[in-house]
């Protein structure tokens, strides 16, 4: 039952998608979301060979995703120190993709993973930190694994109009972004409001139901460069 569905990375200044990512999602019984089915995996011992298994359903789809487009997946840190994550890389075009940790996992060996992706990233492969602000990890972790882009997580964007506390966030980690030679990404935008303040706080690219759900990738695409 497993299928993956993709959502759009907008650029603000360039006005198009640079990229999409690939979320899992279930269609067996029991009727529950993915946290469950990989938190689960994950209780039996299995939670890498899920991940993986959900990132081979991902990049299948690779190839019907125009240049210069980018596909983000999702990997936990144990995931991504397990040797078959490293043999899948080996067969993908690294340059097109992007990986994602989640920081709701916490990066005990940050060290082990740098070593890991290091020789992917020498040749291509984008690193990201996902869900920045709602995990373990803080600016130091982000420093150690020095990512390519930095995932704000949904919590520090809601009602950020409204919040004077998470604009100034904002506007630090751009700036902070911008000094490590990153970029910031802010997830889970739903409001026009929302939108607006991060353009102003020089938050360019976007994720989130107010640019596009996620949805099969013919659909995704077909959406994007086609707005209502």
């Amino acid at each position: 039952g497993l299928h993956c569905v993709f959502q759009p990375i907008w650029s603000l200044s360039e006005g198009r998608p640079i990229g999409f990512e690939a979320l899992s999602r279930f269609t067996s019984e029991p009727v529950r979301g993915p946290d469950e089915w990989f938190a689960e995996a994950g209780s039996v011992g299995l939670g890498a060979e899920l991940e993986i298994a959900a990132i081979e359903t991902a990049v299948a789809e690779l190839a019907s995703l125009p240049a210069p487009l980018y596909l983000a997946v999702n990997a936990s840190p144990a995931t991504v120190l397990d040797a078959r994550l490293r043999s899948v890389l080996k067969r993908l075009p690294l340059d097109r993709l992007v990986l994602e940790i989640t920081e709701h996992d916490e990066i005990a060996e940050v060290g082990a993973i740098n070593a890991a992706l290091d020789p992917f990233r020498a040749a291509g492969l984008r690193l990201a930190v996902d869900d920045a602000g709602a995990g373990y990890s803080g600016l130091q972790q982000i420093l150690s694994l020095k990512p390519d882009l930095i995932k704000l997580d949904r919590t520090l964007i809601q009602d950020i109009h409204r919040d004077p506390a998470k604009r100034s966030l904002a506007v630090a980690l751009a700036s902070f972004a911008q000094a490590t030679d990153s970029r910031i990404i802010a997830e889970g935008v739903e409001t026009e409001a929302e939108l607006q303040m991060l353009r102003a706080a020089g938050i360019d690219n976007i994720q989130g139901y107010l640019l596009g759900r996620p949805l099969a990738l013919e659909a995704a695409m077909t959406l994007t460069t086609n707005p209502a």
